[in-house]
């Protein structure tokens, strides 16, 4: 996909286009910086009367961007606050002594509903668009009237009952007695309340609004009651200064005949065991809730905790970054086995629209988005799907070597976070092509069984919409393979068949083959990348890849180049080899082994990030963006101009060759540069180890939020 098709599937994103020229070196290695990203804009115009309120305005906006980046914790907050501050006023009022059981009491009631009221006033903010603007309003208060007051004051009510110590029968006299009362009274108020929320609060705020006028209306309702029982209280003083038998008499008119007797029991159990019963009831209830409502948090990707809390204990736990790294690995299939780990749960479809803005197609397949997770990550393929649901389109595992080898001797993995930065010399340490072909056929097989077929069915029906490697529709599942160390890189023969018993072992089980030959880490791979042996190397995987038996679609091939060959001649005969070896694309960008300009002005390391930056083996990090960037560009330019150079193919139009772009990538802003550059996907790795696992669902909001405000301009 080049970029004028990668531009328009994006909804014309609108960036500085680079021209088609080839004339020269210099022209082809310069690339021009993107616009600067602008924020989205307020939800006040800059001469409205809120801008002018200085502090309030402020607050305001904190608070919506607070409740757009983090909506649950936001809510949650607040509903603490405005229970808190409602109860206390009402106290206040009430004239009596006050009591902090009856605050925490409303602020547990409170918040056990803060985010399913937040879910309810979303889900009608964006549902029921008629072409009415009136029409859409009243449906929306009627719902809200019909439903959600009558279900949210039973809970209330009765959970206010049960804390207090009330039994299951008096707390369903409660609520018989004050939910129809209530509801009845809250057509009094609320539907202008709410008609008033929908017709001109943003949707982030309509909790807030509403919580703010139920608060003063419970304030309200506790004057009144104090008024009430003033008056009451007055009565009794008069009746209290009576002569004792005008008091009598006074008395005599409202007692009554009768007094009412609690029927005898024979039971042995004291009055309040019913009341221990229920308090057991609703703090077993309130931690049920309290459990799933930090579990659903947990398990977000979107939860601040996953970028700020997770790695940076990480790095205290495990001084090691190896250690940290198989941690990390094996809490992410632990959870992952039992239904606890990090999840995207938003989808990629807009869901007012019904429009993806971050679909492109690859390979024949749709992704659901440009964000891959490159390899390195999950070696040895461990974790596929747990890495899928943290929202990528794309997952590479490896790289593989044929046979199990150790890798470089450790420790082998440095930090240096005033960066962001890592460097790694691993030395492609794996567990072999038959271990891994192992783990992807099971995983495979457990697929099939759940849909009805065999693993012959499945991979010979080819099941539509479902890729065989990925499993999963708009998905796509690579697999880096690589030869091993001892292997003479001289002895070309002997390199193709490291190679192509990945393939035979592999291929099966993978949507694209990424053929690695830009590991710094082995000695002699990236000698691999010279155009004679690259050729031959990539012609013996292609070939190999299209005998893979029992599938109908064969899987693509990639190869995986290094950024520090970067001059004209060597790039250009990396693509020679790519279009006379029949290889699909290419992934740009590896570690690099130069460590000029890593550093930006103004950053200080540490004695330890000193020297940890400069220990031998590849770097990566937010600092290789710009030279990704460029080669990105390039590479584009020279595969799309070769069948144009090339004797026999220059009246021909074969496929485009593919490109994925990894490197620096740390945000939704980078990422849409090197797509408009000429990628089809863009690629994380040392972003993910410092963002944490909500990486990529960060990403793609960025992305999405910045293809709006291009698409509001257009």
């Amino acid at each position: 996909m080049g970029p004028s098709v990668m531009v328009n599937s994006l909804h014309r994103l609108r960036y500085p286009r680079r021209t088609n020229s080839t004339n020269s070196s210099s022209e082809s290695a310069t690339t021009k910086a993107a616009p600067t990203s602008q924020p989205p804009p307020p939800p006040f115009p800059k001469d409205s009367i809120w801008m002018k309120l200085g502090p309030l305005s402020k607050a305001v906006l904190a608070y919506s961007r607070a409740a757009n980046r983090r909506p649950y914790v936001t809510q949650f907050c607040t509903s603490i606050v405005i229970f808190g501050v409602g109860d206390l006023g009402a106290q206040a009022i009430g004239g009596k002594d006050y009591e902090a059981i009856r605050t925490a009491r409303s602020i547990a009631i409170g918040s056990s509903i803060s985010i399913p009221v937040y879910l309810w006033f979303q889900y009608l903010a964006t549902s029921f668009n008629y072409p009415s603007k009136i029409v859409s309003i009243a449906t929306r208060v009627a719902v809200n009237q019909a439903v959600f007051t009558p279900l949210n004051n039973t809970w209330f009510f009765g959970m206010q009952k049960l804390l207090a110590g009330g039994t299951p029968e008096e707390v369903g006299e409660h609520i018989a007695n004050t939910v129809p009362r209530t509801w009845y009274n809250a057509f009094k108020v609320w539907p202008a309340v709410m008609a008033l929320n929908f017709a001109f609060v943003p949707r982030q705020f309509i909790p807030v609004v509403s919580g703010s006028v139920a608060m003063c209306w419970q304030v309200y309702l506790s004057y009144l009651n104090k008024k009430i029982t003033g008056q009451e209280r007055s009565l009794q003083g008069f009746v209290d200064a009576l002569p004792p038998l005008a008091r009598q008499q006074s008395l005599r008119l409202s007692t009554p005949s009768t007094v009412p007797r609690r029927p005898a029991s024979t039971s042995s159990t004291p009055p309040s065991s019913g009341f221990s019963r229920a308090k057991t009831i609703v703090l077993g209830t309130s931690a049920l809730l309290i459990g799933f409502g930090g579990y659903y948090y947990a398990t977000d990707t979107r939860a601040s905790f996953h970028r700020f809390l997770v790695p940076p204990l990480l790095r205290v736990i495990f001084p090691d970054a190896e250690d940290a790294h198989h941690a990390g690995t094996a809490a992410l299939k632990t959870m992952y086995s039992l239904g606890l780990h990090p999840r995207e749960r938003l989808s990629d479809v807009d869901p007012v629209t019904g429009r993806n803005p971050l679909s492109i197609n690859v390979f024949g397949v749709e992704l659901s988005n440009p964000i891959g997770i490159s390899a390195g990550l999950d070696k040895d393929a461990e974790i596929p799907d747990p890495l899928f649901a943290l929202g990528a389109g794309v997952v590479e595992v490896g790289g593989c070597t044929p046979f199990p080898q150790e890798g470089n001797p450790k420790p082998r993995v440095f930090r240096v976070p005033a960066v962001d930065g890592l460097v790694n010399r691993y030395g492609l340490n794996s567990r072999g092509a038959d271990a891994m072909a192992a783990r992807l056929r099971e995983r495979l097989r457990t697929f099939a069984r759940s849909i009805g077929l065999t693993e012959k069915e499945f991979l010979s029906e080819d099941v539509e919409g479902v890729p065989i490697g990925s499993l999963q529709p708009g998905r796509l599942l690579c697999v880096q393979i690589a030869k091993n160390k001892k292997t003479d890189e001289k002895d070309v023969e002997a390199v193709k068949k490291d190679y192509v018993y990945c393939v035979n072992r592999l291929a099966p089980y993978a949507d694209v083959l990424v053929v690695n030959v830009s590991s710094p880490n082995t000695p002699g791979l990236r000698d691999l990348q010279a155009t004679g042996p690259l050729t031959a190397l990539l012609g013996a995987v292609v070939e190999e890849a299209q005998r893979t038996p029992g599938r109908k679609n064969k899987p693509r091939v990639m190869v995986k180049v290094s950024p520090d060959e970067n001059d004209d001649t060597q790039m250009e005969g990396v693509v020679q080899a790519v279009w006379e070896s029949g290889v699909d694309g290419i992934i740009v960008g590896n570690t690099t082994k130069r460590r000029a300009g890593l550093v930006p002005q103004g950053i200080k390391l540490t004695g330890k990030e000193q020297k940890n930056i400069m220990e031998e083996g590849g770097y990566s990090g937010p600092q290789l963006f710009d030279q990704t960037l460029n080669l990105v560009g390039r590479y584009r330019k020279m595969l799309d101009s070769y069948p144009l150079r090339t004797e026999g193919l220059e009246n021909v139009f074969p496929r485009q060759k593919v490109l994925f772009a990894t490197g620096g990538i740390t945000n939704g802003e980078q990422a849409l540069q090197v797509l408009n550059a000429g990628a089809s996907v863009a690629m994380i790795y040392t972003g993910m180890v410092y963002g944490g696992s909500g990486t990529v669902t960060r990403i793609k909001k960025e992305m999405r939020d910045r293809l709006a405000i291009e698409e509001e301009k257009a």
